[in-house]
């Protein structure tokens, strides 16, 4: 299977950057038994680390022709209820699974979160060029500062410095990878965060990486605005999302970019045959979330990252059967400007990610999304 899809990938052509305009739509990869602090959630999920599964997955993302999937990361479990039942412990290296879901794939976007204050520019840009040849384009990086102190404490944190200190941080390091990249020079950088001497070995990328970050203060906004392709956004209701977009906009226009970064709204997703079906089982799954110590930390966590206090737990969703999920969407989209979707799944396996094929059917054939072959399979 694998040396198959690694010929594919060689012949294939370099995944092009080309923004048209129309949907895009992505997977928040389950890295671990389940993206929920319930117990009752991980009860119907399957091992993540069975890598055969985790294959069948990203082939289900190629065949429904989903455009990019994300892989996010951490280092260190929240608590040890978590880890009992599978929340965010154990958990794949976004870098490490990269590597057999892009072999496993042709078309596939895959993008691993990397923390840039945990690894040197230096590190990272070898990984993405490598990645970049690799996948023939189609790596992405998605830049995380880091946010938890008990998980910097493994670097050698005591705390980390506050929100603006480290995007400015990122600000260096992105510098000093685009530079790295750049084989026709050596690098000189000297900064308040990072110094940098010398020239990285190839391979070097034939045009930079897809970057992209999941902003939420005015800083991040900023960052993403002036480096990204896209951001990730978690408004707890569709309606958020136009004041988030005009905001971006802003920020691109003061850093003279030309194009503002994609927003992909990360929801939440359940598709069920019979009409009421779906609602009904993501009621029951959305009460399952425990008071217990795992959803109290995750609680926390998960409110500082998106600056949600009051409803940390509340995300959109698409909700129904496929044929309600398709018309939810195209709502959405002429409602409020939804224009992508970052697609999380409470329960998730191969055959969840295939109930999406009837759904952008239905997208195709209103118009609202341009598969994406015939758009070249671009970001």
């Amino acid at each position: 299977m694998l040396k198959t899809a690694r010929r594919g990938v060689v012949s294939s052509p370099r995944k092009p950057k080309a923004f048209d305009g129309s949907m895009r739509f992505g997977l928040f990869w389950p890295g671990t038994r389940t993206l929920l602090p319930s117990e009752k959630i991980a009860a119907l999920n399957p091992d993540p680390l069975d890598l055969s599964i985790q294959l069948d997955l990203a082939s289900a993302c190629e065949h429904v022709a989903l455009d990019l999937v994300l892989l996010g990361d951490g280092y260190s479990p929240s608590s040890e209820e978590g880890t009992r039942f599978g929340f965010q412990d154990p958990g794949l290296h976004a870098l490490t699974l990269a590597a057999p879901l892009i072999m496993a794939t042709e078309h596939l976007g895959v993008i691993s979160t990397l923390h840039s204050t945990f690894f040197h520019p230096t590190h990272i840009a070898r990984f993405g060029a490598n990645m970049d040849w690799l996948s023939g384009g189609r790596w992405g990086w998605n830049i995380v500062n880091g946010y938890r102190d008990y998980e910097a404490s493994l670097f050698g944190f005591e705390t980390l410095p506050d929100s603006a200190v480290l995007y400015d941080a990122s600000d260096e390091a992105v510098q000093i990878i685009e530079s790295l990249w750049d084989s026709s020079k050596r690098t000189e950088f000297s900064g308040a965060h990072y110094k940098c001497h010398g020239k990285m070995k190839g391979p070097y990328p034939e045009e930079r990486p897809v970057f992209v970050c999941a902003a939420a203060s005015e800083r991040g906004r900023r960052f993403t605005a002036k480096h990204c392709e896209y951001m990730f956004a978690s408004p707890t209701k569709l309606s958020d999302l136009p004041p988030i977009k005009e905001d971006l906009a802003l920020h691109a226009a003061e850093a003279k970019i030309a194009h503002s970064p994609e927003v992909l709204v990360v929801a939440d997703l359940l598709i069920r045959d019979e009409s009421g079906e779906a609602r009904e089982m993501f009621d029951s799954l959305m009460a399952s979330i425990e008071t217990n110590e795992a959803a109290q930390k995750w609680s926390g966590q998960i409110g500082r990252l998106r600056n949600e206090k009051k409803t940390p737990f509340k995300f959109p969703y698409f909700v129904g059967t496929a044929t309600e999920v398709a018309e939810q969407l195209i709502e959405a989209k002429s409602d409020w400007g939804l224009n992508g979707v970052l697609f999380r799944l409470p329960v998730w396996s191969p055959q969840e990610v295939l109930r999406l094929h009837p759904v952008f059917d239905i997208l195709e054939r209103k118009g609202v999304r341009v598969h994406p072959q015939a758009r070249n399979y671009s970001w």
